[in-house]
């Protein structure tokens, strides 16, 4: 069989997704030496004289010496590569020699770009004309990058000697650190852009070479196929002398980036206490498989037996007898087989193993009426209680879709012998994180609610679900966003002189300012009692309000107040179902008398005494397409949108019978629309005042629609109050109307002072007062 690296454009090449990282890594590097040296010529040069020239005789004859002993190095690992590829690696000759091809006038194009800019940039990137040594540097490291020499004889001592080379070019001056740098990095991006767009050769050592490693054990093999090969590995199905079949997993070395990307990702997200501490290494990842493999085997759990683990090269195989039987997707279950299905992963715990990817494809139907698993790939030794209660779980909603969740259920107390206790536990976590990805909604979305039902006997699941993430997507998403609108406020808060701003600051109209804060509670105070069958103190319902401001430092907007005011409608004696209703009514009208505010001011803004338009004015009209081109993003992109209707359609069918009975009184109606307006009346008034205060001022329906579209956009943020989103919404909206940035963003930070900062204390008494008093 002829070695498939004996041909200059072989198939089955691979791209490893490590080198992706790694070229744009490399890339941007290259890119900003050269914009340093473009626009920052001063700066380069300083950098590129950090380390001297010798200048005594002495030390250049022993720089020359060692500079020609190394680049001696160098030209035989060169021929190395040349003939050790034209025999073995044919194609790591043709990838090297494109390399070379594109590094060099990439290296000069990029420097003549930047010599656009600046005349000494060409020099400072590539050195001076007839002495430097930066163009053989970059062919010679993107021909060694680019031959992919990783793992071979001579790639480490040809990087030494490359070094070695370089620095002696440093020391004599045909190189300086820049250009250096520069020559490297183009060589390196050049090499790996070749290996991204044409693949590479993997290191998995070939059929005949697998079939020899287990001859040498021992394993004469009649048969051996191909039968799968994904994510980093590949298997094979093989047939002994004897007619047994077995199973030989050969693990990639070259595609080890993806599965230590997703494990690394899997163990920062997710606590160790529901995840173990998985391999980050496919070799490490095998080994933990055979470790399993043969604990499952002591303890007599039906699953595939490891016969053998062999090393090929750098290669790891993996030899085991695979389990006979059928799958449970492939199978009609009932409540024996589910039974059994509970009884084996008992079993499998009491080894002190979690089986970590239980699904309807992973659990076979034996022959003889047991259950047994496929693989243990993702299988933990020394198991913690939360990872055997994810199986349990995983397991339950496997059975449950087959036989229903109530004999799901009977079957895990029949095979599995679960406590009471237990089965609480396991209620609270039932939610889609626990699941396999497989398995996770909208396709099992109302089977964890019926399920948790069935194990409670209707009751309330007892307590909160155990945490299972460390870092949620909510929290990495709120971090992100806080940083960028900080680093947006922090840039231009270096272009005015905010202590000379605060100074001028009118104390009159910030006090006007704190006033407007204060009628905002009030406002929300209307709007709730509008909606609640029961008489509510205004003063009390106010306080409840401002309590709320606490909340929202550490929530995003509005989930805070909505979860204290449900805490207080039940202290209230409101049933839950009610309280949820009347809650979900009152944001749902505050959106249905916000939106329209928003676009009367909006037409209102084109209203002049010269002339009337149906049109807002062209500032108006930019803050309102900024608007509308996000919340478009957001119903364009299907995971927004998605996420959008799973909020939006169970908030319609819960206020919509609410809102037929509000539309039937108009008292209540009109008490609702009232409390909405002045709670938009006091932000207005707020707003308005902070502008005053620094001097500026705008005509009441633009400073409307301003003040709307950053609380619309604020809203959709992820960060607590909308921190950082309505800052940068409302500077942005306040200067595209003509206010100066002098004057808007102190006007902006003592807007938030009086609506955010300064309610937030205030409201902690109020909520410690409100507790004492058990209104929350």
């Amino acid at each position: 069989m002829r070695h498939r690296g004996a041909s200059f454009w072989p198939p089955g090449r691979i791209r490893r997704p490590v080198d992706v990282p790694r070229l744009i890594a490399s890339s941007l590097a290259a890119l900003a030496l050269a914009a340093l040296a473009a626009f920052a010529p001063d700066a380069a040069r300083t950098l590129a004289e950090l380390i001297p020239v010798a200048h005594t005789d002495l030390t250049r004859a022993l720089l020359s010496i060692v500079n020609v002993f190394a680049s001696l190095t160098v030209l035989i690992a060169l021929i190395v590569v040349v003939v050790d590829a034209i025999r073995f690696r044919r194609f790591a000759l043709t990838s090297a020699v494109l390399a070379c091809v594109v590094a060099v006038p990439l290296a000069v194009g990029v420097a003549l770009l930047a010599h656009l800019a600046s005349s000494a940039a060409h020099t400072l990137l590539l050195g001076e004309p007839h002495q430097s040594a930066g163009l053989p540097v970059t062919a010679v490291t993107a021909l060694l990058v680019g031959a992919d020499l990783h793992g071979r004889p001579w790639w480490a001592r040809s990087r030494i000697a490359l070094v070695i080379g370089i620095g002696c070019a440093m020391g004599l001056g045909s190189l300086t650190l820049v250009s250096a740098a520069y020559a490297v990095l183009v060589g390196t991006a050049a090499g790996l852009g070749v290996r991204v767009a044409l693949g590479v050769l993997p290191a998995r050592p070939p059929e005949d070479v697998v079939r020899s490693v287990l001859a040498g054990a021992g394993w004469q093999l009649t048969a051996l196929e191909p039968i799968q090969e994904a994510a980093g590995r590949v298997r094979y199905a093989g047939e002994r002398a004897d007619g047994q079949p077995v199973r030989v997993t050969v693990v990639d070395p070259d595609r080890r980036g993806v599965t230590f990307g997703r494990r690394a990702w899997r163990l920062l997200r997710l606590r160790t206490a529901a995840v173990g501490r998985p391999a980050l290494s496919l070799r490490g990842l095998l080994e933990q498989q055979a470790l399993c493999a043969a604990l499952a085997a002591a303890a007599d759990v039906a699953a595939p037996k490891a016969l053998a683990l062999l090393a090929a090269g750098r290669a790891l195989l993996l030899v085991e007898e695979p389990l006979a039987g059928r799958p449970l997707s492939a199978t009609e279950i009932d409540l024996p087989c589910a039974t059994a299905a509970m009884r084996e992963l008992r079993r499998l715990h009491e080894a002190g193993l979690a089986h970590g990817a239980i699904t309807a494809e992973s659990v076979l139907v034996l022959p003889d009426g047991r259950a047994g698993f496929a693989h243990l790939g993702a299988a933990q030794p020394a198991a913690t209680d939360l990872q055997r209660e994810l199986d349990v779980v995983a397991m339950l909603v496997v059975v449950a879709t087959s036989v229903g969740p109530d004999d799901a259920v009977a079957a895990l107390r029949a095979g599995y012998r679960t406590e009471p206790v237990a089965e609480t536990r396991l209620a609270a976590l039932l939610q889609p994180l626990a699941l396999p990805r497989k398995d996770r909604p909208p396709r099992r979305r109302h089977l964890l609610p019926e399920l948790r039902t069935a194990l409670t006997l209707g009751e309330s699941a007892g307590g909160p679900a155990p945490r299972l993430e460390r870092l949620s997507t909510r929290t990495v998403v709120s971090i992100a966003a806080g940083t960028l609108a900080a680093y947006l406020l922090i840039g231009q808060l270096g272009q005015i002189d905010l202590l000379g701003a605060l100074q001028k600051a009118q104390p009159g109209w910030l006090a006007l300012a704190l006033l407007g804060s204060a009628i905002t509670y009030v406002g929300s105070a209307l709007a709730l009692q509008a909606f609640v069958p029961v008489s509510l103190p205004l003063g009390t319902t106010a306080l409840v309000q401002l309590a709320s401001s606490f909340l929202t430092l550490v929530t995003p907007p509005a989930v805070g107040q909505v979860g204290l005011n449900l805490r207080y409608l039940q202290r209230a004696s409101v049933p839950v179902a009610t309280a949820a209703a009347v809650v979900a009514v009152k944001e749902f009208v505050t959106v249905l008398v916000t939106v329209p505010l928003l676009l009367l001011c909006g037409w209102l803004s084109g209203v002049s005494a010269s002339r009337l338009t149906l049109l807002p004015s062209g500032d108006v009209l930019f803050v309102l397409g900024v608007v509308a081109a996000a919340l478009a993003v957001l119903v364009v992109v299907p995971v927004t949108r998605r996420l959008l209707l799973r909020r939006l359609q169970p908030l319609l069918r819960q206020t919509l019978p609410q809102l037929i009975a509000a539309a039937s009184d108009p008292r209540r109606l009109v008490l609702a629309i009232t409390g909405v307006l002045v709670l938009n009346a006091g932000y207005v008034l707020a707003f308005d005042a902070s502008l005053r205060a620094f001097g500026a001022s705008l005509d009441l329906p633009t400073l409307v629609v301003v003040y709307l579209a950053a609380s619309v956009l604020g809203s959709a943020a992820p960060t607590p109050g909308g921190l950082g989103a309505v800052e940068a919404a409302l500077v942005g909206g306040l200067t595209a109307v003509g206010v100066p940035v002098a004057a808007a963003l102190p006007a902006v930070l003592a807007f938030r002072t009086a609506t955010f900062w300064l309610p937030a204390p205030l409201g902690y008494l109020a909520m410690i007062g409100l507790q004492r008093r058990g209104r929350l």
